[in-house]
C-alpha cells in the first residue's frame, strides 16, 4: 500500500515538473519571437520624430539622405532611356537632375531625383547617390514616400507645422503656398495648391 502511494506521488511530482518546464519553454519562445519583432520594427523606425533625423522612408524602408541609388534600385527603377544599355553616364563630380525613377510594380507611379557622381571619372547612374527626391501627389502616395512623424503627400499644413514647427521660409503664390525647412545639410520643401487637400509635392534636397 505504501509503495503504491509513494509511486503515485512520484508520478504526480514528475508530471508537475514537466508541466512547469513546458510552460517555461513556451515563455522563452514567445519572448524570443517578441524580441525578433522588436528588432525588425526598430530597423524601420526613424531616428527622430522630426526633420533632424535626416531620413526618408521609401516604400516602407528608412534611408539616410543622400542614399546610394543601388540600395533602392530594385524598387525604384530607372526609365529605359537612363539604363546601362543606352550607355548613359553621369559626369565626374557632377549631378544629373530630373531623373525619373518608376516605382516597381506600381503603374503610373514615380519620383524624380538628382543623381550625384562623387568620383573623379564618369560612371553609370547605379553607382551614384540620390541627392534630391521630389514626390508629386499625382504620381506617388504615402506608400512610396514618408517623412518622420508620418508626414506624407496629402498631410495638411497644420499637421506639418505641428510636427516640425514654423517653416524657415514661407512663400505665397497665386496657386498656393510653399513651406521650406532647413535642417543640417538638407532642405525640405512642401508645396501646397489652393485646389488640393494637403501637401501636393515634397522635395528633399542635400546641399
Amino acid at each position: 500500500m505504501k509503495k503504491s502511494i509513494v509511486k503515485k506521488l512520484g508520478i504526480m511530482i514528475l508530471a508537475g515538473v514537466l508541466m512547469v518546464s513546458a510552460a517555461g519553454c513556451g515563455k522563452n519562445e514567445t519572448a524570443s519571437k517578441d524580441a525578433g519583432n522588436v528588432v525588425a520594427s526598430d530597423g524601420e523606425m526613424f531616428a527622430a520624430d522630426d526633420l533632424s533625423a535626416g531620413q526618408v522612408k521609401l516604400l516602407g524602408k528608412v534611408y539616410e539622405v543622400p542614399v546610394d541609388y543601388s540600395k533602392v534600385s530594385k524598387k525604384l527603377t530607372l526609365r529605359d532611356e537612363m539604363t546601362e544599355q543606352f550607355n548613359v553616364k553621369v559626369a565626374p563630380k557632377s549631378t544629373l537632375s530630373n531623373v525619373y525613377l518608376d516605382v516597381y510594380n506600381k503603374e503610373n507611379s514615380h519620383v524624380v531625383v538628382s543623381l550625384t557622381n562623387n568620383r573623379n571619372e564618369e560612371d553609370y547612374p547605379k553607382a551614384c547617390q540620390i541627392t534630391a527626391i521630389t514626390a508629386d501627389s499625382n504620381y506617388a502616395d504615402g506608400s512610396v514616400i514618408t517623412l518622420p512623424g508620418d508626414v506624407t503627400l496629402g498631410t495638411s499644413a497644420y499637421d506639418i507645422t505641428g510636427k516640425y514647427g514654423e517653416p524657415d521660409t514661407s512663400i505665397d503664390s497665386k496657386d498656393g503656398f510653399t513651406y521650406i525647412y532647413e535642417k543640417g545639410s538638407l532642405t525640405y520643401t512642401f508645396d501646397f495648391l489652393k485646389d488640393a487637400e494637403g501637401v501636393s509635392k515634397i522635395t528633399i534636397e542635400s546641399k
